[in-house]
């Protein structure tokens, strides 16, 4: 043999010997650290054939000005195709509320929002965790649920805002959405600079069925579906606390889907950062907004906001007596 051949047998059969010893390799590696390795579990597949699924997944940048809903926004909306809609619950998590909206929504494969408060998360944790685990959308929707921040001031407001996704943060232990929704929809101009500056999400809606007014499972149904005739999309605004929303539920969704409604999943385009003021504020029970000395996790309001409170004087209406 020429010298040329012997030299290509050698290499072939050092190459064929580096094959051998990087599978050996490889086999040990499986073997040994193959538990430590987590492999996504795939999605299964919706068993239920009337099932409403999600149509697409929309991911929402919340340092982009974003403010999405007709009732609060105008004009400002979530960008939805006609026919496309987003679920939305609001004021919970409540265990024997909540858990029967999951269980419809998983049974029809469908994906929603939950603006949780905060002192409900703290009270069921094992229910937020659930929403999370279920893969869907889980924002806040402040501390307590004060009916109006406006009538608050901005320490306060911002105090609950914070404290909110702190309370659900801390239920969840893992990330959550920058989402927020104030309660009873009512907003002013200086939080919402404030959550546009935190980069945080501010959701209105469009569709309001009115769950929170008592009203029948029949009439949830039935109020959803007119005001979406009118509207054609939109985000739709329910509560999983009223027991009649989680009997409406699974109907509702069906009559989603045979009236060709698309439901649409909105996630964020990042997790929510929390402050590090809220870090050190654990007892909420000791705020008192109307003392502008009240101590906040050791530091006076001047320390952590900067500013004085500012009281607001209010004038007592005066009657007009008519003789007659």
């Amino acid at each position: 043999m020429t010298d040329g051949v012997l030299q290509a047998y050698f290499l072939l059969g050092c190459f064929v010997r580096y094959l051998i010893l990087l599978s050996v390799v490889l086999f040990f590696c499986v073997v040994c650290f193959s538990p430590l390795i987590s492999i996504p579990a795939k999605a299964k597949s919706c068993r239920n054939s009337s099932g409403i699924g999600v149509s697409r997944i929309l991911t929402i940048d919340g340092s982009m000005d974003a403010r999405f809903g007709r009732v609060q926004f105008g004009e400002k909306l979530l960008p939805l195709k006609r026919g496309e809609v987003v679920l939305t619950f609001d004021d919970g998590p409540l265990p024997h509320v909540t858990n029967r909206i999951l269980k419809a929504l998983a049974r029809h494969c469908a994906k929603a929002t939950f603006f949780a408060v905060g002192k409900m998360a703290k009270a069921a944790p094992h229910v937020a965790q659930r929403i999370i685990q279920e893969g869907h959308t889980l924002g806040s929707h402040t501390h307590s649920h004060p009916r109006d921040l406006r009538h608050h001031y901005f320490p306060y407001s911002r105090f609950q805002i914070e404290r909110g996704f702190h309370d659900v943060l801390s239920a969840v232990g893992g990330p959550i959405a920058p989402f927020f929704r104030f309660p009873g929809l009512h907003d002013y101009p200086k939080m919402n600079s404030y959550l546009d500056e935190r980069g945080i999400a501010n959701f209105s809606v469009d569709i309001v069925p009115g769950d929170t007014d008592d009203i029948s499972a029949r009439a949830i149904i039935r109020r959803t579906l007119s005001q979406l005739r009118r509207r054609g999309k939109g985000i739709i605004l329910l509560h999983d606390i009223k027991p009649a929303t989680a009997r409406a539920l699974p109907g509702l969704l069906s009559a989603l889907k045979r009236r060709g409604y698309r439901l649409v999943h909105i996630v964020p385009s990042k997790p929510f950062q929390p402050v590090p003021i809220v870090k050190l504020n654990e007892v909420y029970e000791k705020f008192n907004h109307r003392d502008p000395k009240t101590i906040i996790g050791g530091l006076t309001y001047f320390q952590l906001y900067g500013e004085a409170i500012r009281k607001r004087r209010y004038r007592k209406r005066r009657t007009k007596r008519h003789s007659r």
